[in-house]
């Protein structure tokens, strides 16, 4: 998906545990020109904390233990319901989930306001249903905001081999 513009937008998680598990093959990003900053974790919950009100023991969003959970690749960090980004640019974001050997999710990527985002990381536990946390505030207001991993301004052939850790 090419993302072009300025501002914010989310983009929302939703892993299919009860498909299939195994490890997540984790979104790339590619061939940013501009600037990319992950502003913010949302949507009142981190894919590994427990469903509120499940039966199954120890069921979170990524799965559940006795089942084949869906897993991060080693170093990867952990995902929230709604990730939120701040773009001034072009990048294109690379769904890179491979049918039948890594965990199936989607993304869902649409614009939003600060407020909306603001809205959504203050909001209290238990306030809706299934917030059990609140959000998390990755942007420093400068340029020293966090980029997403697996981010790079290279064009690769392969999206699947953009390195881990972000340099740019």
């Amino acid at each position: 998906m090419r993302l072009k513009g300025q501002g914010y937008f989310a983009v929302r998680w939703q892993v299919a545990y009860y498909r299939c598990g195994g490890e997540i093959a984790m979104p790339t990003w590619t061939g940013l020109s501009g600037k990319l900053f992950h502003t913010g974790s949302g949507g009142g919950r981190r894919l590994d904390d427990p469903v509120p009100g499940a039966t199954e023991v120890g069921l979170t969003w990524m799965g559940a233990p006795r089942r084949d959970p869906a897993r991060l690749p080693a170093g990867a960090q952990q995902m929230w319901q709604a990730e939120y980004y701040h773009l001034d640019g072009e990048v294109t974001l690379h769904h890179n989930e491979v049918r039948r050997t890594s965990a199936d999710y989607d993304l869902t990527v649409a614009p939003v306001t600060w407020s909306e985002v603001d809205a959504d990381l203050t909001r209290a536990p238990h306030e809706w249903r299934g917030v059990v946390r609140y959000g998390k505030v990755r942007d420093t207001g400068t340029d020293r905001a966090p980029v997403p991993q697996y981010l790079t301004r290279e064009r690769p052939a392969d999206p699947r081999r953009v390195p881990q850790r972000s340099a740019l």
